[in-house]
């Protein structure tokens, strides 16, 4: 699923900004003056019903303005307070997931976003 996720969320990104470089998360530094970097980490699961929870997956991206651009920043700028709106659906395999827990930040200079992604699972219960 992890797999899944981060095609779903580098396509949107490329919607966002098409010649931006995105970067998994073993990336240090780069010679780009812009570019993301995508980190999905599974954050476990959560009971939703007897046969039913949610497998969920927390997503970072960083947005790196690796020159110190003032037109970089305000592109940064820009781009998180539309986040919302780029990522309030994502198509995986032919179906809607609806992430949530959206939150934004900065550390070490360096702007955040962050959200959680949850996939129901059928739990199948055999007697033995």
């Amino acid at each position: 699923m992890k797999k899944r996720i981060i095609k779903a969320i580098t396509s949107k990104l490329k919607e966002i900004k098409s010649d931006a470089t995105i970067y998994l998360d073993s990336v240090l530094q780069s010679d780009k003056d812009f570019y993301f970097v995508l980190v999905v980490e599974s954050s476990g699961t959560e009971n939703v019903g007897i046969n039913v929870q949610n497998k969920t997956f927390l997503v970072d991206i960083a947005l790196v303005n690796s020159k110190k651009k003032k037109e970089i920043d305000k592109l940064i700028e820009d781009l998180v307070e539309q986040c919302g709106s780029f990522f309030n659906v994502l198509n995986i395999d032919g179906n809607e997931f609806f992430p949530q827990d959206y939150l934004d930040f900065e550390t070490d200079g360096v702007q955040h976003i962050n959200f959680t992604v949850a996939f129901p699972q059928y739990i199948e219960w055999s007697e033995g």
